[in-house]
């Protein structure tokens, strides 16, 4: 076999491993999906055997893989893969799916981390609080993408399909699960107090007391992540520290972010980066993808890590904003824009 199409068939095997949870061998994982024999996959595992392009293409499609990455083309070009643009309810519904998907495979991986340039909060936190949850969620149907109606009528925040509340649940019980690095700034609670201002100044609550059911959870969720922060491990529902799932928290003061996401899975990496709203494209081009993680590590060594250390910065981040929650739910307090 030829020494650089062993590689790439080495480099494919590997990817494909790297997506299998550390209980399923991936011996018998090509048995069933070639539907060849054991000793025919040691023969494709040793490289006396070349992959057919058709079994190739079997295994890119059974793994969602990209056969142009694992090739390695040396040129500029960059293949992304792209999940259905959202425009209604039937493709966030898809997209929350696919997200527990692959944070599912991220958090059974022996090998894992994922880092996270955030723009805003981490919609990863806000999915362990249902009314927040249904909240985000109402912004993103009625102002991102302007979906006015569902089933031809109007609606409010408390029509989001509880089956969208529950998967967001799933999706932050797996990141609880999983080491993560982020790095935030002094901007990235700005949209979400901005938004819960608007939303309630606009009259787009059904009543105040679900603006403030928004903010007090809102409060909750900070109050989570501060105790991420302080331990320096993810937190569970019990307040008590998750195993091999640390928590590493910057804060950067010069940085613009752009809510970026590079996940790594026993040493393969993948990058999502986002577009029109809260759609991603995602790709695991190998130079992008060590560039972006080199990018990262730069921007840590240039912020304030706040997990563990440094307790005089952390607790001004959070109590500064603790107090930004407790003014927005005075003016909601002693407002009332639905008379």
């Amino acid at each position: 076999m030829n020494r650089q199409i062993k590689n790439d068939q080495d480099s494919l095997l590997k990817t494909v491993e790297a997506q299998l949870p550390p209980n399923q061998s991936l011996v018998d994982t090509l048995m069933d999906t070639l539907e060849v024999s054991r000793d025919s996959v040691y023969r494709r595992l040793r490289g006396d055997t070349s992959l057919t392009f058709e079994e190739a293409c079997l295994l890119a499609r059974t793994f969602n893989l990209s056969l142009n990455d694992i090739v390695q083309q040396q040129d500029d070009r960059i293949v992304f893969q792209r999940d259905r643009f959202i425009r209604g309810l039937d493709d966030l519904g898809n997209m929350l799916q696919q997200n527990l998907d692959t944070f599912t495979i991220i958090r059974n991986s022996s090998e894992r981390k994922v880092h996270y340039l955030a723009k805003d909060i981490p919609f990863f936190h806000i999915y362990g609080f249902p009314a927040l949850t249904a909240f985000r969620m109402y912004v993103w149907l009625k102002s991102v993408y302007h979906i006015d109606k569902i089933d031809n009528h109007n609606y409010s925040m408390s029509d989001i399909p509880e089956s969208f509340i529950t998967t967001a649940q799933k999706i932050h019980q797996q990141y609880q699960h999983i080491p993560v690095l982020e790095i935030w700034n002094d901007a990235t609670p700005a949209s979400l107090l901005m938004q819960i201002d608007y939303f309630y100044e606009a009259g787009l609550f059904t009543n105040k007391d679900e603006a403030l059911r928004v903010c007090e959870e809102f409060r909750l969720m900070v109050r989570y992540i501060y105790k991420n922060a302080l331990n320096g491990h993810r937190i569970n529902d019990n307040g008590v520290a998750i195993p091999d799932s640390t928590y590493e928290m910057y804060i950067n003061e010069v940085l613009i972010m752009d809510n970026h996401i590079l996940s790594e899975v026993k040493g393969n990496l993948r990058y999502y980066l986002p577009y029109g709203g809260i759609n991603y494209l995602m790709t695991t081009d190998r130079k992008l993808c060590s560039d972006m993680k080199d990018y990262i590590h730069q921007q840590t060594t240039k912020s304030s890590l706040i997990s563990q250390v440094s307790e005089k910065e952390r607790n001004r981040f959070f109590i500064r904003l603790g107090r930004q929650i407790e003014q927005l739910k005075e003016k909601i307090e002693r407002t009332n824009p639905f008379l």
